[in-house]
């Protein structure tokens, strides 16, 4: 196969006024950067996305990507290494999470795998194809969601082989095919878990023909053998979490007759039509390369577990019951991250996928009991909160406009209602519920010996940023609630999320940790990380009021666009103190990194991706244009991210920052309106509407919006200030936004710095 080369094309508007030049691509999916934030060392070392170069179908499966070492961590993939040990099927949502399921596949001439070389530098990494020369041979695979074809060309006149290597489980190999099941994993299975069965099988030369040899080299390996003139060699697989058989039936619904060439096509259509949803316009070639690479990263998690039987139904392998079930399940992506852009980034460029995400989520509570808040594939103990809840609010009240279906309503409600009403079980709900609705927060562990016994006991840590996302989650959950016509719920709920002054204090004006007594915690340190916060400190979660930025203005009386630019500012001093972490984290390192740019603002992890929104929200317009831009033009390059780009999370922050839209609030019918990054963009709705963003005077330096025009379709234009409804926006029409190099005049005197006292 010829991989044909991709087309940019640079675009002029039609209308002489907007007219600007900007490159554009009809074939988005062979710009995307699949080798970016793939460059970490190791746990301890700064991040530039800690991801895997995954060549796979939309919210797969499987995942593939080479390994390079066999340092035996989760960090088996890195850019810059030129060792290769086969193609990982892996299931690897984080390194912080680790894999399960996995085995290696890898060409040899040599009577068993051994580490090869290759050039990441010349070889094809793209969304549906990997190429590699791997010393006297080339590698090719081509994924579909559970199967795969592979494609290596041998030298002509030696044996060659293909062999398929797990660490645990078993493989058996009769008449031409090699079969069996990995049952690695580093938690989040039942105790008893049968692991992923497989199958490989030869398609070119065909078993058929007697040519194919098998050999075991032991219980964990296995190896197909090709005599000497064979040709390029194709070969099958497909797994599944169901059964030997389940696999089987996977590789004839996936691949059957299919040749090489054409998975390959078929997965490059499919990720062309999803990556178009979104058609850009960019000011140049690498702003388009960042942008259909962060689409693309905004694809790819959570993964959909189901398979189809033999009955043509969809079934799924249930880690929390241990038994195969109906319909669809979901795995591999934390809410603590994700709950932020990926949910709200699918509600508008996809909405019929984000229903059929929900329901593999519903499902999920349906068998555990709760909504599981970091599952991979079953629960595990990871991040604070149940921001599930602000998922699941979101699509119930965009379910109830006529934006979102395909899941079970009344299930997906009375799963956020268990978290904010249930104490929580081991990893499930939210610790410390009962303290939060009598006090009004949760109490904190983490104080200084000198506090008394009964306040560490009577505590949880990290209780600032537990507290905080229960307000936040509680807020959604009353709007969904009043939605529903659950007036009480709604009530109570509202009452909750609108309490975030008890940790406010009034002396320092920062959100602070209370013990169970009452008492903040003292003395208190903004620089200090974990004493109250979760992987970061009091600056970074000053502003983490979302969900009602006009109370949060009246906490500061004024001076909320004063305090947020105070931060940025910060360039200089101490980035951080280490706290309750006692050493040196890598989100530490990579806040410092960009302090003299960024000021406090550690844009390299998630506790303030709020805050620029919020601060356009508020009002902050000079600032927020300023930072927005900066943000989306230093931090967001073709080499990767400046901290772990989580599960799509950072990667739909940019794409919808770069539209100029964002949702601070779920359930919500607002969308607050940004300073957009690109040129022009047009965003594919349901029902054949569109989306069309355009900018007049737009470059790297007019980062200021001073006009936003809103024309719906079939409507009349007229301007609108920092938001729009949702509702409005997906009914389609044209966002014009006319920008410039300076900021607008303000419209009224800034205000004063003075601190207001809030009593609660």
């Amino acid at each position: 196969m010829a991989l044909r080369p991709f087309a940019l094309f640079l675009s002029l508007g039609l209308c002489a006024e907007w007219a600007a030049a900007a490159l554009a691509t009809e074939h988005p999916e062979d710009v995307v950067e699949l080798l970016a934030g793939t460059d970490t060392k190791d746990g301890s070392s700064p991040s530039n996305g800690n991801v895997l170069p995954m060549v796979k179908r939309p919210h797969g499966f499987n995942d593939w990507a080479p390994q390079t070492n066999q340092e035996g961590n989760a960090w088996w993939f890195r850019r810059a290494e030129t060792s290769f040990f086969g193609m990982r099927c892996t299931h690897q949502p984080s390194p912080w999470i680790g894999d399960y399921g996995h085995f290696l596949v890898q060409p040899h001439i040599a009577d068993a795998p051994q580490e090869l070389k290759y050039t990441p530098g010349t070889s094809t990494f793209r969304p549906y194809l990997f190429k590699a020369d791997l010393q006297d041979m080339t590698m090719e695979l081509a994924p579909t969601s559970h199967a795969a074809l592979v494609r290596v060309t041998f030298p002509e006149s030696v044996t060659g082989r293909l062999s398929l290597t797990i660490g645990s489980g078993s493989v058996e190999a009769t008449g031409g095919t090699i079969s069996g099941h990995t049952t690695q994993n580093n938690g989040g299975v039942p105790a008893d878990w049968r692991g992923m069965f497989f199958v490989m099988k030869a398609i070119t030369p065909s078993i058929a023909s007697g040519s194919v040899g098998v050999a075991i080299a032991k219980k964990t390996s296995a190896t197909l053998q090709f005599p000497s003139g064979s040709g390029p060699v194709v070969v099958a697989l497909a797994t599944s979490f169901i059964s030997q058989e389940q696999a089987e039936l996977n590789l004839q619904q996936e691949v059957g007759s299919t040749s090489f060439d054409q998975v390959v096509d078929q997965g490059r259509a499919e990720w062309n039509a999803r990556l178009q949803q979104v058609e850009v316009e960019a000011l140049d070639e690498s702003q388009l390369r960042v942008f259909y690479t962060n689409l693309w990263r905004s694809m790819l998690f959570p993964r959909f577990l189901q398979e189809v039987n033999e009955k043509g139904r969809e079934v799924h392998f249930s880690p929390y019951r241990n038994e195969v079930l109906p319909g669809k399940l979901v795995a591999d992506s934390g809410f603590w991250d994700a709950y932020r852009t990926v949910y709200t980034l699918q509600s508008i460029v996809s909405p019929d996928n984000l229903g059929s995400l929900i329901d593999g989520w519903v499902n999920a509570f349906n068998e555990a009991g709760w909504l599981p808040q970091w599952p991979s594939p079953g629960p595990r103990s990871s991040m604070v909160g149940s921001m599930g809840d602000v998922v699941l609010g979101d699509a119930i009240a965009k379910s109830t406009w006529g934006f979102v279906s395909g899941f079970n309503v009344t299930n997906a409600y009375e799963a956020i209602r268990k978290d904010a009403f249930i104490e929580g079980e081991g990893s499930y709900g939210r610790v410390g519920l009962k303290d939060y609705i009598q006090k009004g927060y949760v109490p904190e562990s983490d104080f200084k010996p000198s506090h008394s016994l009964f306040d560490r006991l009577k505590g949880f840590p990290e209780s600032v940023t537990r507290t905080q996302n229960y307000y936040i989650a509680d807020a959604v959950i009353a709007r969904a609630a009043k939605l529903l016509g659950r007036d009480g719920d709604h009530d109570a709920l509202l009452a909750r999320s609108k309490r975030y002054g008890v940790l406010f204090n009034n002396d320092t004006l920062f959100f602070q940790p209370r013990n169970a007594s009452g008492h903040f915690y003292a003395p208190f340190d903004p620089l200090a990380w974990r004493n109250g916060f979760t992987e970061s400190g009091g600056w970074q979660y000053r502003f983490y009021v979302p969900h009602d930025v006009e109370g949060l203005k009246a906490l500061y009386r004024g001076s909320l666009c004063d305090r947020i630019k105070a931060m940025l500012t910060h360039t200089s001093g101490p980035a951080f103190h280490v706290g309750g972490y006692g050493n040196v984290i890598h989100e530490m390192m990579e806040a410092a990194a960009i302090q003299p740019n960024f000021g406090l603002y550690a844009h390299s992890n998630q506790p303030v991706h709020h805050i620029l929104w919020v601060a356009k929200r508020a009002g902050c317009s000079d600032v927020a244009d300023q930072y927005l831009r900066k943000v989306m033009r230093n931090l967001y390059t073709v080499r990767g991210w400046a901290g772990d780009e989580d599960n799509g999370e950072m990667a739909s922050w940019y794409v919808l920052s770069a539209l100029g839209i964002y949702s601070l609030e779920g359930g919500k019918d607002e969308m607050v309106l940004g300073s957009p990054a690109v040129v022009s963009a047009t965003v594919h709705l349901p029902n054949g509407r569109t989306l069309k963003v355009r900018t007049k005077n737009q470059t790297e330096g007019n980062v200021y919006v001073q006009s936003v025009m809103w024309t719906p379709s079939g409507g009349v234009s007229h301007l609108v200030t920092d938001v729009l409804r949702y509702t409005e926006l997906m009914g389609g029409g044209t966002l014009a936004f006319t920008m410039a190099g300076a900021s607008k005049p303000p419209s009224m005197p800034r205000s004063t710095m003075d601190p207001v006292h809030v009593f609660v």
